[in-house]
């Protein structure tokens, strides 16, 4: 991911401009559009673009993501909060002008545009290589099927998020801007999400290079989508393509870079985000570099998820550089995991265990410092609802700890240069296990669950246990922090339930302000914009 990053963002602004004269001059630089989408290399290089754009989604500029969607349901509360994230504590301040909303939106259209001029673009007089026709058809198949599976993804996140919104399945430039767009129904967009993941599904590998979606993660969010329309034996059949390919197998065993070291198979994953690492569970990973490295990105999670240990009243008083260095590195902890999240892990479960969730801190003992001692405990302690917020020892999960290996003074900044998975098999089993219990084959589930539960040494269940209950809390213990969560809450029509019920730091909001919480508001200016035509606004917005 280190080749041409930031191309797709000059052909955004060359197809926003109007085609003068000087652009139809054969212009020598291959950024330029005409000279780019002529080769599968010259889409490869758009692809390339096209994936950094994506990769916002989780990096440091944009850790108000999680915020959108894991703080403030069951799971996520703001802790040390910036302003705009407070709404996700107080739904009273979330409104139209809110700013990371109108950010989450805009970015959204603008992958989606990026996209389309691929796909577009792929339907002309393209010389694509590869040696054969055979190789040729190969190969415009997988530009255009992951530029598919691009659009369809982001048209999952506004759909989640926003409901109805305007659909666009053309590049959009200057010779056909518009602003009269309409908000079109949920089943047209999902006609077209079904579509373009079919199309990724059928032209793509299960497997393609690192950093990159493949037909297995097209299967996936099919199994996601039809798992949300209740067509349950289609979410089966997807979602089993994938788990009994052979190309993916859930990690049970100690593996990669930390094998010789304390720890355990779950947190290993973490610890080697890419397949090259040994990692066979991973679907999507999306790559990061050091800053050294032209075109990089950071991954922001461990700014949004880690504590700000240095702010404790005890751990304030060493070694900054030092308490990092020893203790995952140093993040914002923008946002924590709800003490209900906690609660939902079974004390011998891996998955909660001291290698997974930070218990305690270590520093090194004074005249000894091969030996570390512990400092302090993190702990879950509050009087009131408004204590959780700058809670300087609530504990984390560990799944996004990084030190720099190259400078040790980088061990207090709050970014990770850490490759990062994004999406991988383990929840594909529980997408399987919560369509087959819709559909009423209970045993079938609880196998899928006990696969999952099995490798972190949570106790195995039966067909009489499961409910959408256990799946949603089950979806927690193995992906908090990873899932969109508020996605999961909705698909179910439990989030507004979910929020009031194990979120103290929501509780004491009224649950009316909740009910249309359910989505996000339309940003005002995208409103106020959309001149030739009505903009609805989501019912309980001004």
């Amino acid at each position: 991911m280190k080749k041409i990053l930031s191309i797709m963002g000059i052909l955004v602004l060359l197809a926003s401009c109007n085609e003068d004269e000087f652009l139809k001059e054969n212009p020598k630089d291959d950024i330029f559009a005409e000279n780019l989408f002529t080769t599968y290399e010259g889409f490869s290089n758009a692809l390339y673009g096209l994936m950094d754009r994506v990769r916002l989604e989780t990096t440091n500029d944009s850790e108000c993501f999680s915020a959108l969607t894991n703080t403030g349901t069951d799971i996520g509360f703001g802790n040390n909060t910036p302003g705009v994230h407070r709404a996700f504590n107080d739904y009273n301040l979330l409104n139209a002008e809110h700013g990371d909303t109108e950010w989450f939106f805009s970015w959204l259209y603008q992958v989606i545009n990026s996209a389309n001029m691929i796909i577009t673009r792929a339907e002309g007089d393209i010389n694509w290589q590869g040696g054969s026709p055979e190789a040729a058809a190969r190969n415009k198949g997988y530009i255009v099927g992951s530029a598919r599976l691009i659009r369809a993804w982001a048209y999952r996140h506004l759909t989640n998020s926003f409901g109805p919104v305007p659909l666009n399945k053309t590049e959009v430039n200057g010779l056909n801007y518009r602003d009269d767009w309409t908000r079109a129904p949920l089943t047209e967009i999902h006609e077209l999400m079904e579509e373009d993941w079919i199309y990724a599904r059928d032209n793509m590998s299960m497997v393609e290079e690192t950093g990159f979606p493949n037909s297995a993660v097209a299967s996936h969010y099919l199994a996601e989508l039809y798992l949300l329309q209740e067509k349950y034996a289609d979410a089966e059949r997807e979602a089993k393509r994938v788990i009994e390919s052979g190309d993916y197998k859930l990690m049970t065993s100690r593996f990669g870079s930390r094998a010789s070291k304390p720890g355990v198979p779950f947190m290993d994953l973490f610890y080697n985000d890419n397949r090259e690492d040994g990692n066979m569970e991973v679907l999507w990973t999306f790559n990061n570099a050091h800053e050294t490295i032209l075109g990089s990105r950071n991954g922001g999670k461990k700014n949004m998820w880690t504590l700000y240990a240095s702010k404790g009243s005890v751990l304030k008083k060493v070694n900054a550089d030092t308490l990092y260095f020893h203790n995952g590195g140093r993040g914002r902890c923008r946002a924590s995991i709800s003490d209900s999240a906690f609660n939902w892990w079974e004390p011998t479960d891996e998955r909660f265990s001291k290698h997974a969730v930070k218990k305690f801190y270590l520093y090194p003992r004074p005249g000894n410092p091969s030996i570390l001692d512990t400092v302090e405990w993190t702990r879950m302690e509050y009087e009131k609802d408004s204590d959780l917020e700058d809670n300087w020892y609530w504990p984390w999960v560990r799944k996004y700890e990084y030190v720099d290996p190259e400078i040790f003074a980088n061990a207090d900044k709050p970014i990770s240069w850490e490759s990062e998975m994004y999406l991988r098999l383990a929840d594909t089993y529980l997408i399987l296990a919560e369509a087959l219990h819709k559909a009423g084959k209970n045993d079938e589930a609880a196998t899928y669950l006990n696969t999952v539960r099995a490798r972190s040494k949570a106790s195995l269940i039966n067909a009489a246990d499961v409910d959408i209950e256990f799946i949603l809390k089950e979806r927690s213990r193995e992906l908090v922090t990873e899932e969109h969560r508020k996605y999961a809450l909705n698909r179910n029509g439990v989030f507004v339930e979910w929020t009031v019920k194990y979120n103290p730091r929501i509780e004491g909001v009224g649950i009316d302000i909740f009910e249309h919480n359910n989505l996000l508001p339309i940003p005002q200016g995208v409103i106020d914009a959309n001149v030739g035509a009505v903009m609805e606004q989501n019912p309980g917005y001004l």
